[in-house]
Parts: C-alpha cells; structure tokens; sequence
C-alpha cells in the first residue's frame, strides 16, 4: 500500500511539473539573478558556455541497433555513441570530442560507421581523443584507429585486429540420436554454413574470402587513419591481444595514461589547434547524466524511510528536465 502511495505521489508531482512548464513558456527567458544560492543562475550560465569537449562513453558490444535504454536507464552502446557524435559534428559549442571505451569490439559494418564518424569529426577540425578503460579490442578498436590520440591505461587489452565467423557441426550427434536434416532451397549456397552437414571445399572458399575481404578493408582503414607501413600493420595485426604498455611499443596508441591524462591530451590538441582561453572550456561528460536507475534513486533516501526528506528539485534533476527544474525553483520563491 505504502509503495502505491509512493508511486501515485511521483506521477502527479512529474504531471504538475509538466502542465508548469507548457502553461509558462515565458519563464525560461525570465532575468537570473547572479548570486550562489541560485541554481537556476548556474544553469543559465552553463548554457551560456560556447566552448565544450563532449565527453562520450561506449560500452558493450558493437552491433546495429535503434535501443537508446528506457526512461530509467541509458545504454552506452553504439547507437548511443553514433548519435552523439552527429550531434557533436553539427554543434557549433562542441570544440573536441573525448570517447571512453570499454567494448571487447563487434560487427564490421556498424565499427565502420563510427570510423567515419570520427574521421568527419577530425576533418572539420574537431580533435578527437580516446580514452581506453579495461578493454578495448577488435571493433573498438577500428573505432579509436581513427582518432586524433589514443590514450590507454598499462594494463588495458587491446588489438585482437583480426575477423572471426564461428559454427557448430553437429552432424555426429544427429546422426546419434537417428535425427536428420531435411533442408529446402534455391540458390546453390544458400544453407552455406548448415551445421547438420559437413561444409564442402568450396564453400570453405567462400567464406574465407568473406572473411579476408572484411580483414583487408580493417587493415586498410587502420593504415589509413594511424599511418602505420602495411607490412608493419600485417604483421602485429594477427588477432593478438596487446595490453595497453605492448600496445605503445608497436604503436597502436600513443601514449600511456588515465582518463585524466586523456583530457589533458585533448586540450593539448586544442591549443595546438590554435584555441585560447582553455580554462574556460567544460568538459561535458554524458554520463552525469544518466536517467533514474533505482527506487532508491528517486528519492535519494531509502525505500523503507519516510517520505519527509523528498526533494522535488533533486527528482527533476535526475529526470533530466533542468528547465522544469528551474521554473518549479522559480514559482517556489
């Protein structure tokens, strides 16, 4: 009972803060008072910075998708990821981009579209910075290739340069169990890859044709954005795991170092580019902005506690309306 209470509590409170916002249109270009006990203020001035680094994570495994998370909860995935980099390409405010990875890789296709992505960002003279974090391997790394700087920790894994299609044949075991494979089709090769079936030599072509096609436009475009002698490349380029400090040695990343060195290098580039003032610029990092991911979340306090210590302003912080946050503290005074 005390939890539908909690529940119908939040809705009606989220509706008013709502219905607030269309039925006032004007307040959000009301005069801010400049002075420290005004939230709204350090939000008017934080729209106001024109120079940003956007700070983007990638996290998981790299395939197409349309999944942004759900309204309790962002996934870092590549959709994420391929969205913010058009945004931050076409947002004038956005003056670099740092990319915190932490993803074992993935498809070819989709790793393609974020190079690009990269590559356009770097043509339109915004640097592009990547921080790795634990892992990042194969398709991640066809991603960080194209950037400006790779930074990685000593003990971050990455390379595993290569493509890999996997199966199973399990035609010994049906023919165990008295089953068998009854197979319909049209086209010569179209139950290419059926388990149920040994596959035949040229079929074993095809396929490893496939995946030598798919590993030369990898080579290429690893060559391509880091500069490294193909013959070189081709050599440290076999699907071998380095850790970051192996990684520098063969030139796979630049440097060595954390997160904060990765933004150190990523105003470095900056600067080198010709912009000043760079104490000025905010570093805008994604995840601070996160959706609600608890109950406990909602009302910064224990489930089991009392209601007394809600903060409407702190849930509509979290639910990523600042400016219902700003006109609820505004009509409050």
């Amino acid at each position: 009972m005390k939890e539908k209470t909690i529940a119908f509590t939040l809705i009606s409170l989220c509706t008013l803060a709502a219905l607030i916002a269309l039925l006032k249109p004007g307040l959000s270009n009301k005069t801010f008072k400049d002075d420290n006990s005004s939230i709204d203020s350090k939000i008017f001035k934080k729209a106001l910075r024109s120079n940003t680094i956007k700070v983007i994570p990638l996290e998981g495994v790299i395939y197409d998708s349309y999944s942004g998370g759900s309204p309790f909860r962002t996934d870092y995935n590549a959709e994420f990821l391929r969205k913010q980099l058009r945004k931050a390409l076409a947002e004038d405010s956005t003056k670099a981009v740092l990319l915190r990875v932490n993803s074992p890789g993935g498809t070819v296709a989709t790793s393609q579209e974020i190079y690009k992505l990269v590559l356009k960002l770097r043509e339109a003279g915004k640097p592009v910075v990547v921080s790795m974090s634990d892992v990042c391997a194969s398709g991640c790394y066809y991603i960080a290739s194209a950037a400006d700087r790779i930074v990685a920790n000593k003990g971050s894994l990455t390379g595993s340069i290569g493509v890999i299609s996997q199966g199973l044949n399990y035609k010994g075991l049906f023919e165990k169990l008295g089953l068998r494979d009854q197979t319909f089709k049209a086209g010569k090769f179209k139950d290419m890859g059926n388990g149920a079936r040994d596959i035949n030599p040229e079929e074993s072509k095809i396929y490893q044709a496939l995946i030598d096609n798919s590993y030369k436009q990898f080579l290429e475009d690893i060559h391509f954005a880091r500069g490294i002698e193909m013959e070189k490349l081709e050599k440290i380029a076999q699907g071998l795991i380095y850790t970051g400090e192996q990684a520098l040695e063969v030139n796979l990343v630049d440097e060595l170092g954390t997160y904060d060195d990765a933004k150190l290098a990523t105003l470095a580039l900056l600067k080198k580019a010709g912009h000043e003032n760079l104490d000025s610029y905010d570093f805008d990092e994604l995840w601070n902005k996160s959706k609600i991911k608890t109950f406990e979340d909602i009302f910064d306090i224990n489930p089991f506690s009392s209601l007394t210590n809600f903060d409407l302003n702190s849930l509509l912080q979290k639910t990523g309306f600042p400016q219902l946050d700003e006109q609820i503290m505004w009509l409050s005074r």
